[in-house]
């Protein structure tokens, strides 16, 4: 897969990474070469790895997620779901009401 990408072959290695799975950051490199041509897919990275960031806990890994979520956001707007993206916030705002620090920054982030 990271052959395909280095080529710029991004079909390609979207199909090798559906098959066969890979690293967290070449996911990222993926989602990011998909968002124009294919924002459905580039959504579902992004959005599988917000909660992962969250239970890391720490100060940096919530602006992670706050900075993927506001790439969801932005998709969702594209794909016309702005709707689903509110059902989120709720969500992440119920399940993670006790970490302050991520309520800030999830409190501070400017939502379109």
């Amino acid at each position: 897969m990271e052959i395909y990408l280095w080529e710029k072959d991004v079909e390609s290695a979207w199909k090798e990474a559906q098959a066969g799975g890979c690293r967290h950051d070449l996911w990222m490199t993926l989602a990011a070469a998909r968002e124009n041509d294919h924002p459905e897919d580039a959504l579902g990275i992004y959005q599988a790895a917000v909660e992962p960031l969250i239970q890391f806990k720490s100060n940096d890994a919530y602006q992670r997620a706050v900075d993927l979520l506001r790439k969801v956001n932005e998709l969702m707007v594209r794909l016309d779901r702005r709707d689903e993206f509110d059902r989120l916030l709720l969500s992440l705002r119920a399940a993670h009401k006790p970490k302050r620090n991520f309520m800030a920054l999830l409190n501070s982030a400017r939502w379109k």
